[in-house]
């Protein structure tokens, strides 16, 4: 009888399993979250002068900006080679993180948490430079009403590059390629994590004439598009909420110049000795330009402008909505233009740089207003082992919004 039971609850129980597994949706919602390419992201010097830094591209703190930076050798490199790495911590606790409007959409956020990160490493050698660079940032959304920090839904979008540059001529113009990627994971504690992520080809370029005051680059982001990347028994739910088919970054275009002024202004683009050595083995000694002062001061302003062009994306919605109890509003359906302006000075020649900078940020929203931002910062010098190391700081302050972050890398 005990058997027959058995027997009889089995036959009932699978079609009850399989009609709970059927009200269980395996499709995603259709739409795709927008990577807002709005948010300033790089390293303190990159936010002290509001972004304006694809003109520039010096050091690892630009590769992630201009992937010319690479292969960009520094005015006093001696040697045939060269490393360098730089680590920036954005979004310090001093100011409160939630209330804070992140997306521009007009409105406060419900994220009591973000946290943005920054790592590059690079190697020069001789006109060739390689490296890695890797922006993460993260937000944490309030998944109930009464907020409990305990329970929150954590999205970080993640941003790489694994990139080449090579200089050609006398330095005067640099190219840098790799491939980029942009990555999307959300997390929720009990339940573990949810991918999204592809990966396209970038192209920058750097042209610095040598004996001018002024370089002019060019980087191009393409659009990316990743798809969930669906782990096995994952369902298309997390904390409850049905997540979206994909994540989609909107490609763009940075146009930038930069211009030194003041006494020794047209040492902007002087040759390395390292670098003159090199075309001192391959050339006549006539053809090689007259040797800079290595140590002479290049102009005491630095002036950089920029504009960037973001392309309009095809059904997509903003991060926040995913948390949203309204139907998502549609984002980026129309392409943008973002200004940015940065001015650095060497206060204290050797010791100490300031910077002070402006960018608008475009509303991917319909009928929002663009925001501006006022940035700024310093650069300290610390002490010289092995290296000479520096110590940078910056903030980033506007309506609803407010960022303070630090770096630790090189003096250059």
């Amino acid at each position: 009888m005990r058997a027959a039971l058995l027997v009889a609850w089995a036959l009932w129980a699978a079609p009850a399993a399989a009609r709970a597994q059927e009200d269980v949706p395996e499709a995603t919602r259709p739409e795709r979250l927008y990577i807002n390419s709005g948010v300033l992201m790089g390293s303190s010097r990159v936010v002290g002068m509001g972004g304006a830094y694809v003109g520039i591209a010096e050091g690892v703190a630009g590769f992630a900006n201009n992937m010319a930076a690479l292969a960009q050798r520094s005015p006093g490199l001696d040697k045939d080679w060269d490393v360098g790495f730089t680590l920036s911590w954005l979004d310090l606790p001093l100011a409160k993180a939630k209330g804070k409007d992140l997306d521009n959409d007009g409105l406060a956020d419900d994220a009591p948490q973000t946290l943005q990160l920054l790592g590059a490493i690079m190697l020069q050698y001789r006109n060739v430079g390689l490296g890695f660079s890797m922006r993460n940032y993260q937000v944490g959304y309030c998944n109930t009403a009464h907020c409990d920090p305990s329970d929150l839904i954590r999205v970080s979008l993640v941003q790489s590059a694994l990139a080449g540059a090579v200089s050609l001529g006398r330095d005067d113009f640099i190219l840098g390629f790799g491939i980029y990627s942009a990555q999307a994971i959300f997390s929720h504690k009990p339940e573990g994590n949810w991918n999204y992520g592809n990966t396209g080809i970038a192209l920058d370029i750097l042209y610095r004439p040598h004996g001018r005051s002024y370089r002019v680059g060019m980087s191009v982001r393409p659009e990316v598009v990743g798809e969930w990347r669906r782990d096995t028994g994952q369902v298309p739910f997390i904390a409850g909420r049905q997540l979206y088919s994909a994540v989609v970054s909107p490609a763009v275009l940075s146009l930038g110049a930069s211009f030194r002024l003041g006494e020794g202004a047209e040492r902007y683009n002087r040759l390395s000795p390292a670098a003159r050595q090199q075309m001192l083995e391959g050339a006549h000694f006539a053809e090689v330009p007259a040797e800079d002062d290595v140590n002479a001061l290049a102009g005491r302003w630095l002036i950089s402008a920029q504009a960037d062009f973001i392309s309009r994306v095809e059904n997509a919605v903003s991060m926040h909505s995913f948390t949203a109890i309204t139907e998502p509003e549609k984002v980026g359906g129309s392409a943008m233009i973002q200004p940015r302006l940065g001015v650095e000075h060497e206060t204290w020649p050797g010791r100490l740089r300031t910077r002070l900078g402006t960018f608008i940020e475009p509303s991917p929203f319909e009928g929002q207003l663009p925001r501006p931002h006022l940035t700024g910062g310093f650069e300290l010098f610390l002490f010289r082992y092995m290296d000479d190391w520096a110590l940078t700081a910056s903030f980033d302050v506007s309506r609803r919004y407010s960022n303070f972050g630090v770096s630790v890398g090189f003096w250059r």
